[in-house]
């Protein structure tokens, strides 16, 4: 790149950087896409691939960064990969106006948003910058994705962005044709949100009290064996605390028990008594492992138990979508070779299975947001049946999967993961916030249960109830409702992507049609 270049490039990659979490500025990210589209307007396809890839390359190394503090393999995997997606946006665009000057305004943001979709399935699959995760600290405007899905706020900020574009373009700042253009859809959202918001918050719902560890273990530390045992005892003693409120279930983290807890039959003894003397259900993060049907092999995983009060059992969900580079090496299930080269944060093998949790709890109903306020519910002589499901850290930011979930039955969800591995960075801040999303387009309570941040609770409206600070050791309680319908997204999954699919090869078919009639 010249240094014109650089410097406009640099200068839309700190836009979008800061349009994301953990700046409340989603904003830009409307101003930075036609910034750049203004920029590659008269490109040829290919320097729109070149240009794309350097806006990708930079915005992607100022937003995840943080990445290499947990695997530099796996962050330099994530950026570069992830860079081609804008490659191949920058060279669509610049193609497109070369076939179709019109068609190209209309194909693009379906397109933007058809490739959005595309990225969530592959062992490749990263979702992390997707446009929608820029706007989740404007509730209102959001709420729409309970119909949607995420996607259509991407196709949002797209359109937008072309608005602008044209605005910028007609050098008539003042004309109000275009800012009421740019306004009128999220004005319209945003009253549709702040309806909802009000019916959710009118609604007489079932309640569960929850309480969650978040130990402040340093992710390096907790695996060295002569800390395990120590660690073990830390989430036992804030358990106690937390059961002197009487929640009806406890939380602790991602890989909470630092070795095979399967094997430590002390150990679950005493969790076992523990949960029976109180009453309590107890959902962990620990690792795993199964063998193969003839114990010739073995194969490890992050998984979540769950134990009952009064049973020596527990069940169990492994983890499906593994973090690439990072927990799992792409592929190696097709090529067993791939299975000797060694990442950094643990050799994991993907489950295959959507496990619920089912458990009755004494049935609490009222007005959800006074009672939360007085935390004071009537309790009513009869039993509700909880429906639970474990998102396992990097799980929580494809919403197709958090979807199935719900779709199978759950009604709460629960959000463990271990975000220590990234420090004082903004990567922790943006995997908790992504989870708004995730509440809103199910309607479920959402408790987050870090290992050493940010845990929390959050609404169906996507509210954050109560949170634990980045760094900090904390027990926190919560009095959240219990989701009783299904939203139209939680029945009909990513429709949205899959018409934008549809109307983006459709788009490409007119293009060759167009060019047959010329001739």
């Amino acid at each position: 790149m010249d240094r014109r270049e650089i410097k406009y490039i640099l200068c839309f990659a700190v836009l979008l950087t800061l349009s994301y979490p953990p700046f409340p500025l989603g904003f830009l990210a409307p101003i930075a896409l036609a910034l750049f589209i203004q920029f590659i307007s008269e490109s040829n396809p290919r320097e729109g691939f070149r240009l794309g890839y350097w806006l990708g390359l930079i915005w992607g190394s100022m937003t995840l960064f943080w990445i290499a503090a947990s695997t530099l393999v796996g962050s330099i995997l994530a950026i570069s990969v992830n860079s081609l997606h804008y490659a191949f946006l920058g060279w669509i665009f610049c193609w497109l106006r070369d076939k179709s000057r019109k068609l190209v305004w209309f194909a693009f943001p379906v397109i933007w948003v058809t490739s959005e979709y595309l990225r969530l399935f592959s062992d490749l699959r990263f979702n992390w910058l997707t446009l929608a995760y820029t706007q989740t600290y404007y509730l209102p405007l959001i709420q729409i994705v309970e119909i949607t899905g995420y996607l259509f706020i991407s196709l949002l900020i797209v359109v937008q962005a072309e608005i602008i574009y044209f605005w910028m373009k007609s050098k008539k700042l003042m004309n109000y044709q275009w800012l009421s253009l740019i306004l009128l859809p999220v004005i319209l959202l945003w009253i549709y949100g702040e309806i909802r918001i009000k019916q959710l918050d009118e609604k007489q719902m079932p309640v569960l009290k929850a309480g969650l560890v978040q130990p402040n273990v340093d992710p390096y530390q907790k695996w060295d064996p002569e800390f395990q045992e120590g660690a073990f005892r830390m989430l036992m003693q804030d358990s106690r605390q937390l059961a002197l409120v009487k929640p009806d279930l406890i939380v602790w983290p991602e890989t909470a028990t630092p070795f095979y807890l399967r094997t430590h039959l002390t150990e679950i003894e005493e969790i076992v008594t523990f949960l029976d003397s109180q009453k309590i259900h107890l959902l962990t993060g620990t690792p795993d492992y199964q063998y193969n049907a003839d114990k010739s092999d073995v194969f490890i995983y992050n998984a979540a138990f769950f134990f009952r009060p009064g049973q020596f059992s527990f069940e169990s969900y492994y983890k499906m979508a593994l973090v690439p580079g990072s927990e799992t090496i792409p592929f190696k299930k097709y090529f067993p070779v791939l299975r000797k080269v060694e990442v950094g944060g643990g050799d994991f093998f993907p489950g295959d299975e959507y496990s619920l949790f089912n458990f009755k709890i004494p049935f609490r109903s009222g007005n959800y947001r006074e009672q939360h306020l007085q935390n004071n519910f009537p309790v009513i002589d009869s039993t509700f049946q909880v429906h639970l499901s474990a998102i396992i850290c990097y799980e929580s930011v494809f919403p197709h999967i958090v979807r199935k979930f719900i779709d199978k039955g759950a009604n709460l969800l629960t959000i463990i993961t271990n975000d220590g591995w990234f420090g004082l960075t903004s990567g922790p801040y943006q995997h908790a916030r992504y989870a708004v999303l995730r509440a809103i387009e199910n309607r479920v309570s959402i408790i987050r249960c870090a290992n050493t941040g940010i845990s929390g609770f959050i609404d169906p409206v996507g509210r954050v109830l109560t949170k634990a600070d980045l760094n900090t050791h904390a027990n926190l309680t919560a009095v959240i409702p219990i989701g009783t319908t299904k939203t139209f997204y939680t029945q009909h999954g990513e429709w949205f992507g899959i018409m934008s699919l549809i109307i983006s090869g459709l788009s490409f078919i007119s293009l060759f049609i167009l060019k047959y009639l010329k001739k």
